[in-house]
Parts: structure tokens; C-alpha cells; sequence
């Protein structure tokens, strides 16, 4: 007879945070890498208009743009691991949760080496030339999306990491705007080694983040028809009619968390030098376009 004496094991189940989460999928869903993939596009002209005066209008002409991407095929968050894109679907069985039994789709991305550099050779404004604009070496190494639905609307949260080698825009080199090293992330490294006014020192970690679907605050965007007769009154306490009583307008509630930070901005010849702006969080942002037209003639 053979006895097999085990040692003693203890093991259990402990819970994780909501970034940890955030992190955690079933694998369930789809993997995706790509290598050395280019996308080339050009437009000659892209225009937006007033249905009721086509006059007015917006348009973006000679937009040029050349993207490299990458993923799944280096470490590039040097975190000794190489990740790529996931796509999974899942529901959250929790009765305490705000997203409890919504269904949801979720899209996260690592280790991305994604660089795109764009152009607009013209912007024209009701026939005006305002300018042309240019983004240099637009980079994404990370993302992620949660994407749900309400009624006739959606819900969502996006969140990511972006730097810009430079973003301008002007008519000539007198007037032209340069914002150089942009970077939006969670955070800035909190250490006494971290200068707002010193880019050598900066240490970015984290996302931007659009929405909070945890929390039940998501980024949301819905499309409704505008059935409020008036929205104020005159300094004789007369209803001034709703302009837009009867249209369609879209309605986005963007909340938002995380930092950014400008290594240098110039106008022209003149140079500004760094901005941060640091723990930016809005609990709501609400946006309507078209706007309700109060004072328009």
C-alpha cells in the first residue's frame, strides 16, 4: 500500500479593485495584432452645411493623412509584456452596480506603436480661408472603451494615453499657432522631481478618461427632437420662443478625468513656454448642437 502525504494548502478568493477589473476579461472575445499596417488617405475636400443656407458653411479642403501601426509585436509600456487589441462582450451581474445586467461591449488596446501624421492644406469659413492646420506624429500607445446603450441613446467610456510631437494652425508664419509635446494622461508623476515647468522631469501614467461607466456616470450622446416652447423670458417676463422648438439636436454629457500637459506653445515669433493643467475632473459637461439660439436675431 502507498500513502501520499499532501502539504497543507490554503487558498481563497479575494476581491479586486475597480481598475483591477477594468483589466480582467473572460477570455471570451477576439485577440487582434497587426504588423507594420499603413493607412494612406487623402480627401480633396470635406464640407459641412446649413441645410437652410447653403452659404454658410464649413470647409476643410486638401486633407492629407498617413498612419503606421503596430500591435502586439514590441513591449512598448516596458512592462515586460506584450499586449494587443481585445475585444470582448459581458454583462455585470451585480445588484449594487449601476451597469447591473447592462450588456456591454468592451475594446482595450496595449502596447500599441501607432503613429499618424495629418494635414488641411485649407479651412474655408462661408468662402473666408481661416488657416490650414497640421497634426506631427499623433501616437496612441493604449486605450480603452466600454460601449453600452439607453433607450435611443448610448453610453460610453473612453479612455487613453496621446502624445503629439506638434498640433498648429494659422495662415502664416507670423500667425501661426504651435503647441509642442502634448501629452493627455491620467497623471503626472507626484514627486518632488516632477516640474510643471520642466518637460525633462515629466513622468505621464495612466488615461485620459471620457465617462465613468463604473460609477454609472458614462460619456453619453443621444438624439432628440426639441419640444420646449421657450427656454427664457424678457426683461418684461414675456416666453422668448424656442428657435429650435420642433428640430432634431444632439445632446452629449461628456464627463471627464486625467491631465495634460504642453511642452512648449508659440504664436508667431513669441514664445510661451510650458503648460500643465493637472487633475482636471468634470463630473459634467453638457453639450447641445446645435445650441437652443437664445439671442439669436
Amino acid at each position: 500500500m502507498t500513502i501520499l502525504a499532501l502539504p497543507s494548502v490554503t487558498s481563497g478568493l479575494e476581491a479586486l479593485s475597480a481598475v483591477q477589473m477594468k483589466g480582467t476579461t473572460a477570455q471570451a472575445g477576439i485577440s487582434i495584432a497587426m504588423d507594420d499596417v499603413a493607412f494612406y488617405h487623402h480627401v480633396d475636400a470635406f464640407r459641412l452645411t446649413d441645410p437652410d443656407d447653403p452659404t454658410g458653411y464649413m470647409e476643410f479642403q486638401d486633407i492629407e493623412s498617413l498612419s503606421i501601426l503596430d500591435v502586439g509585436t514590441s513591449d512598448v509600456d516596458g512592462d515586460n509584456t506584450i499586449g494587443c487589441i481585445t475585444l470582448d462582450l459581458f454583462t455585470v451581474s451585480d445588484a449594487t452596480s449601476p451597469i447591473n445586467e447592462k450588456p456591454l461591449l468592451y475594446l482595450v488596446g496595449s502596447d500599441i506603436d501607432y503613429n499618424k501624421d495629418l494635414t488641411i492644406g485649407a479651412i474655408h469659413v462661408c468662402g473666408t480661408d481661416i488657416g490650414s492646420a497640421a497634426v506631427d506624429n499623433y501616437a496612441m500607445p493604449s486605450f480603452h472603451l466600454y460601449l453600452g446603450a439607453h433607450d435611443c441613446g448610448v453610453d460610453l467610456e473612453f479612455g487613453a494615453r496621446i502624445t503629439m510631437d506638434q498640433l498648429s494652425y494659422g495662415t502664416n508664419a507670423d500667425d501661426t499657432l504651435s503647441l509642442s509635446g502634448i501629452t493627455l494622461a491620467g497623471s503626472f508623476t507626484e514627486n518632488p522631481a516632477d516640474n510643471p515647468s520642466a518637460p525633462s522631469t515629466w513622468q505621464a501614467g495612466g488615461e485620459f478618461v471620457l465617462g465613468d461607466i463604473d460609477s454609472g456616470n458614462p460619456l453619453t450622446i443621444d438624439v432628440a427632437t426639441d419640444t420646449t416652447a421657450s427656454w427664457a423670458n424678457d426683461p418684461d417676463g414675456n416666453p422668448i420662443p424656442n428657435p429650435r422648438l420642433g428640430s432634431g439636436f444632439i445632446a452629449i454629457n461628456m464627463p471627464m478625468e486625467g491631465s495634460v500637459r504642453i511642452e512648449n506653445m508659440a504664436f508667431g515669433a513669441n514664445d510661451f513656454g510650458a503648460l500643465a493643467l493637472d487633475n482636471i475632473k468634470a463630473h459634467k459637461l453638457y453639450i447641445e448642437i446645435p445650441g437652443r439660439g437664445l439671442g439669436a436675431p
